[in-house]
């Protein structure tokens, strides 16, 4: 995957320009796309299909697809793709548990033709994946998808204000793509962190429907990830802000960063090293030093006798790196989609899952931690790291979250 390149690119947006204007469609006249949004706005269907039940608003999710013609829409292969995105959603804790706080939102949205492939075409959403062969890079019309967010949160009792306010601060918006390969990518559209400290920042998680993957190896996944995509990916990456916790083994030094220029070196420090990420409520679960009591987010469950199975400490390897940076547990979601041991989220995961969902839903909200562990026990009572400190297979190349800033201006 040509993962390296991208986040040089992507880390020098991130430091140089959190509000500055971004645009991956520069090959694309403006007016031209103001124009097709326009167009995919006013001829899809909306539908409110998940309501909140406790107090507040509810944390807004709005899931379209990509790719699919008019017969596929009209047969209901289009329904299915989204309804099996809702059900991968609500796949395990602790979004199970979080269902009354969640608000779900869909958009039908017809292209002309179907599937996605290398190169932008004639689909809704404009999706494609441009390094097909070697990348489970996706890229995106992210103008189009965040009107399409705006119009379906309107269309359910929000104003213009704060239904775009919602969709550039908090939305999680899903772009499910209709195709067989393995790839997968959240893009963070607006990074930040409110002024009584939560994070701030809508996401956009591009998820192929039908990701099947055929791992060799005692643990290996044989068949569908889907699933574990949309964890990864939708909940990990796009409502708990959390960072990869997966690494190469191969990958002691970044590669772009052995003879790099000075100011991505003081990018890349500035983000992850210095813990800027962290600092704003992002990657959490992810940290530069292995002092597990300098960490005020990961040290009370390391300390907290009623999470001694789950092993919380710091094991190096996250970011892609073997031993920069350290994660919270041996196993994760957040560490393979396709390793069978790596299917649930480590206790600090699921607490920044559960922290954002909460405040989104209702601000008045304040984090408690003792309120948190009580949620957590009685919702995964059985919770543990299985198989802690046994020496893993060689890590598996998996999908990629990338910060970016597709666009701020929203003039539509």
């Amino acid at each position: 995957m040509k993962i390296y390149k991208l986040l040089i690119f992507l880390f020098a947006v991130l430091l140089a320009s959190c509000s500055k204007e971004e645009d991956f469609h520069v090959d694309v006249d403006e007016s031209a796309l103001l124009t097709h949004t326009d167009s995919v706005v006013a001829l899809s269907s909306y539908d409110h299909i998940v309501t909140h039940t406790a107090q507040g608003k509810g944390y807004p999710i709005v899931i379209m697809a990509d790719g699919y013609d008019a017969t596929e829409v009209n047969n209901g292969t289009y329904d299915k793709a989204i309804q099996n995105a809702v059900d991968a959603l609500f796949d395990r804790e602790p979004m199970v548990s979080l269902r009354p706080y969640l608000d779900i939102y869909t958009v039908k949205a017809v292209s002309a033709r179907s599937g996605i492939g290398s190169v932008k075409s004639y689909t809704a959403f404009s999706s494609y994946f441009p390094d097909i062969e070697k990348s489970s890079e996706v890229r995106g019309d992210s103008l189009t998808i965040m009107a399409c967010a705006e119009k379906a949160l309107q269309n359910y009792g929000y104003s213009k204000q704060e239904a775009r306010s919602l969709v550039l601060e908090h939305c999680l918006m899903i772009v499910l793509l209709n195709s067989s390969k393995y790839a997968g990518v959240t893009y963070f559209c607006k990074i930040g962190k409110s002024t009584d400290g939560y994070p701030v920042g809508n996401a956009i998680s591009y998820i192929p429907v039908n990701p099947v993957i055929n791992v060799t190896g005692k643990y290996g996944f044989k068949g569908d990830v889907f699933n574990e995509l949309i964890q990864h990916e939708a909940v990990g990456h796009g409502i708990g802000k959390l960072g990869d916790e997966y690494w190469y083994d191969d990958v002691k030094e970044h590669p772009e960063y052995q003879t790099p220029t000075d100011k991505v070196v003081s990018t890349f420090n500035f983000i992850f090293t210095n813990g800027y990420m962290q600092n704003i409520h992002y990657d959490a679960n992810v940290t530069g030093t292995h002092d597990v009591e300098s960490n005020s987010w990961i040290y009370p469950f390391a300390n907290d006798e009623r999470y001694i199975l789950e092993d919380i400490r710091w094991y190096p390897g996250a970011y892609v790196y073997v031993n920069k940076f350290f994660r919270p547990s041996y196993y994760s979601i957040m560490n393979s989609t396709i390793d069978t041991r790596n299917n649930t989220f480590n206790v600090p995961s699921r607490a920044s899952i559960y922290r954002n969902v909460r405040h989104v839903a209702d601000p008045s909200w304040v984090w408690d931690y003792e309120e948190f562990v009580g949620f957590d026990i009685y919702s995964t009572p059985t919770s543990a790291a299985k198989g802690a400190g046994v020496d893993m297979d060689t890590p598996i190349i998996m999908p990629t979250q990338m910060h970016v800033s597709p666009f701020s201006r929203l003039q539509y």
